[in-house]
């Protein structure tokens, strides 16, 4: 019961810095000036066209989430065990990846 309450707590805290804006890309313009943007991992993946690791994301943090319920509720079938278990390590495997991927993304304006 427990672990699945904090791996619902993790899955939210992970959605959460993903749209958090913590990169600032800078790009010069043709006057001559810098221009700044702030962007979040989600916006730098969107530059990337690497949408596609948001969306596995969310399917290991829906997973998760949905067995942690399950768990919650009553459900003491192993196998649903197992399932959470190992959504919630995909879900944070999918996380790191998507950090290190979004902080070697340079955009070209």
């Amino acid at each position: 019961m427990v672990f699945s309450i904090i791996s619902i707590i993790v899955n939210a805290i992970f959605f959460v810095v993903l749209n958090l804006e913590i990169y600032t890309d800078r790009a010069p313009l043709a006057d001559g000036s810098v221009r700044e943007w702030h962007r979040s991992p989600l916006g730098r993946l969107e530059i990337a066209d690497e949408r596609h690791l948001f969306y596995l994301q969310i399917l290991f943090a829906a997973v998760s989430i949905i067995t942690s319920i399950l768990i919650m509720v009553g459900i003491k079938n192993n196998v649903v065990k197992i399932i959470r278990l190992i959504a919630t390590i995909a879900s944070a495997v999918m996380f790191i990846i998507i950090m290190v991927t979004t902080s070697n993304t340079h955009a070209k304006y």
